[in-house]
């Protein structure tokens, strides 16, 4: 049984199998919709550019781009720019606008070498994404990713398991028609993205020898086989419920556990199966992680506003940069030989200003896509880093109320039987009591031989006769049970807060019963206690060790992000400065 429901086409296509124009594409978003949802749609701010339902740019039928089914085919590459309306000289320096799309890093143990259209075994078709491993190739689709990332939650719930990008919406295959320039852009995301995933779960051991993970991996392995395989067909469906660094091999004791799913119950106060100074490692840990989520938000929205800025500025770049290259071949109507030279010039001067402007055009949008690819991305990616250390977190608190939980019914079920011992000892003292006194006192004698009888005569009433011998009284003892029953006839039976009978209110029968198999309840407890205590160290080593290489992960990562926008930042102003300084030369050198 596959658990994780994987869907029968990438992306929850509705056109998957039919001969529709938007049968092998994803969706025709703006740049800058990463989560594929449209402005105001749901949540204010996630996308940057209104579009009116129904409005669609026009679409040539002719340059859409055709796929081979059998074969895994390119998409292209990250295009940028608005229009292209506007081509920059041939003498702009390609050194920066070569870097537009990030290349391969050859230290990159995990790469996607390509994406596009394929068709699996089944005779599907899909986005398909070339792995390349170890010197093989193995091709995935991207729901092939998602049940892989859902098995190792599973599988590893003290672990961090990396994001990968969000799925996309139905309603945005409805809301506009898709093209091959922004499904090109979406699948380069994905490509960077996913790739990203594999090398950041191959970075985790604990991920990087499961079995699952290496069988993703393995060309030699069907991924629709190895979900309907176990280990992933034996998942609990509580891992509260299994031990939780191997889940898949639980003991008879584990299922006895409480499988609660909210912490209402958990007292932070109470012991909870750690030390006081662990408890500050983890307050400290869940700060900071607060903190990362407190900054990086707010620095996502404006990360696209920034980017929708930079657009819009090197838009009118271009523009500029096309009026002044027009106006600067003014001089070839202009027939005067002696005005040749001075117009000569000052065509020279204005070529070289529009020269300016179109490499401020062309390295503004590089830039923008280093906005996304160096910092938007990454961070983005980080806040989803931050809400799976929450899922570790949550999980380590459950299993913290369940140890308080068989912790605190422990003590119960104790407090239970000392009180029923307690009674016990006490009723003993009574009888023992009543004996002495009606063997000095004939009166409290012939009381207790007048309930005796009474007893009697109502047991013969009902069809229910035994013979007695009349006591005398020097042998009389009152039945202790026979007089807590004649006490108790009139009045209805006290319980306590909990349901339960009070003990003396029970008979020494019932209470020895009681006792039996409270003893036999908390021997149980107690095994399954050393049980959740043993689990409770293995959560607290391994996700303290993945939480705290997270946060390193993250310092890491975002030294790496500024550094790498610095450098854009300088290379972006450098190209400016150089081509602005050649132009002032040429404005200079203008004949008056």
């Amino acid at each position: 049984m596959n658990i994780f429901g994987e869907s029968d086409e990438e992306d929850n296509n509705p056109f998957s199998g039919t001969n529709h124009l938007y049968a092998s594409g994803i969706a025709a978003v703006a740049e800058g919709e990463d989560d594929f949802i449209p402005k105001g749609a749901i949540v204010e701010g996630e996308g940057e550019r209104s579009s009116e339902i129904g409005e669609a740019p026009e679409r040539d039928s002719s340059n859409d781009e055709e796929y081979d089914p059998g074969h895994l085919e390119s998409v292209g590459g990250n295009t940028t720019g608005t229009t292209g309306q506007f081509e920059p000289y041939v003498s702009l320096s390609m050194s920066m606008a070569n870097t537009a799309v990030p290349e391969h890093d050859d230290d990159t143990i995990i790469q996607i070498v390509e994406a596009g259209d394929y068709k699996d075994p089944w005779g599907k078709h899909a986005i398909g994404y070339a792995i390349r491993y170890q010197g093989k190739e193995i091709i995935r689709r991207y729901s092939e990713f998602d049940t892989l990332r859902q098995a190792l939650v599973k599988l590893l719930p003290t672990i961090v398991i990396p994001p990968i990008p969000s799925k996309h919406p139905l309603i945005k295959y409805f809301l506009r028609p898709l093209s091959a320039e922004t499904d090109s852009r979406i699948i380069e995301k994905r490509k960077r993205m996913l790739s990203s995933f594999l090398n950041n779960c191959y970075s985790i051991q604990e991920i990087r020898n499961h079995v699952v993970f290496t069988k993703f991996l393995d060309p030699e392995y069907s991924w629709k086989d190895v979900l309907n395989s176990p280990p992933i067909v034996i998942l609990p469906m509580n891992n509260l419920l299994a031990p939780p660094l191997n889940p898949t091999k639980p003991s008879p004791l584990h299922s006895l556990l409480p499988g609660q799913t909210s912490l209402s119950r958990l007292d932070p106060t109470a012991h909870n199966g750690s030390t006081t100074e662990l408890e500050t490692q983890y307050a400290q840990i869940e700060g900071r992680l607060r903190r990362y989520k407190n900054s990086l938000q707010p620095l996502q929205k404006i990360l696209r506003q920034h980017r929708l800025h930079f657009h819009s500025l090197s838009s009118l770049f271009a523009e500029l940069g096309a009026y002044y290259n027009a106006f600067s071949l003014q001089d070839n109507v202009i027939g005067s030989e002696s005005l040749a030279a001075q117009t000569k010039s000052l065509s020279d001067g204005i070529e070289r200003i529009g020269h300016g402007f179109d490499v401020n055009y062309v390295s503004s949008e590089i830039l923008v896509d280093k906005l996304l690819t160096i910092l938007e991305e990454p961070s983005g990616e980080i806040l989803q880093f931050l809400e799976d250390a929450k899922r570790v977190i949550h999980f380590r608190k459950l299993k913290q109320l369940q140890y308080q939980i068989i912790e605190a019914t422990i003590a119960k079920r104790e407090a239970r039987i000392k009180s029923l011992k307690e009674t016990q000892n006490q009723m003993k003292r009574l009888e023992d009591a009543l004996q002495q006194n009606a063997l000095e006192s004939p009166t409290i004698a012939e009381a207790m031989r007048h309930l005796e009888t009474t007893r009697s005569t109502d047991e013969t009433s009902n069809g229910q006769m035994q013979e007695t011998d009349q006591p005398s009284p020097t042998s009389t003892r009152p039945s202790h049970a026979s007089f807590m029953k004649q006490a108790k006839r009139g009045r209805g039976k006290r319980r306590s807060r909990n349901g339960e009978l009070e003990p003396h209110m029970l008979t020494e029968e019932e209470r020895q019963e009681e006792i039996q198999k409270l003893q036999k309840e908390v021997e149980k407890l107690n095994d399954c206690f050393r049980l959740t205590k043993k689990d409770m160290e293995d959560i607290n080593r391994s996700s303290l060790h993945s939480l705290t290489a997270l946060l390193e992960f993250i310092d890491q990562k975002w030294v790496m992000m500024l550094k790498s926008f610095t450098k854009s930042v300088l290379s972006w102003l450098t190209e400016c400065l150089k081509a602005w300084k050649n132009a002032k030369i040429a404005v200079n050198n203008i004949e008056t």
